[in-house]
């Protein structure tokens, strides 16, 4: 059906450019003495069915690389959403991975205080027992002179 449709129109499109001639003859004719002069072959009623032909071999050409070029184009688009779903689940990734490591950054930073505030502690600690040890010392070398008094 679309075959016969399309030979009928091509059939019409022929009729037409032979119509178009005669007119153009009858033209010529009428006014050769006012517009120059072109000298153009007539055209081979011949050729006509070969010309047929070859519109109708273009024709089928044309179908098949539309065709062609209709399905590289359906490729094309199923890439392109292809590779956007792709991107899209990487960004995601990413922000999810960064978002992780800043929450891992929070976390590390507040147990460094942390252990900062103990570690004040600790040296306060330190120094107290420090002092503990002086005094201690102290004690023990006035013992240590005591019992050296008592046995002389």
């Amino acid at each position: 059906m679309e075959k016969t449709a399309r030979k009928e129109s091509l059939l019409k499109f022929i009729e037409s450019i032979e119509e178009k001639e005669i007119i153009s003859k009858e033209r010529k004719s009428e006014s050769s003495e006012s517009l120059p002069r072109y000298d153009l072959p007539p055209i081979n009623p011949l050729i006509i069915p070969e010309m047929a032909k070859r519109v109708e071999r273009t024709s089928k050409d044309l179908t098949l690389m539309l065709t062609w070029l209709e399905k590289e184009m359906q490729g094309m688009s199923a890439h392109t959403l292809q590779f956007v779903d792709a991107h899209s689940r990487a960004v995601d990734d990413i922000s999810d991975t960064t978002d992780g490591s800043v929450k891992a950054m929070y976390s590390l930073l507040s147990k460094a205080n942390t252990i900062q505030k103990d570690l004040t502690k600790v040296e306060m600690m330190s120094s107290h027992l420090k002092s503990i040890n002086k005094y201690l010392e102290r004690l023990d070398n006035t013992l240590i002179a005591a019992k050296a008094g008592v046995n002389k």
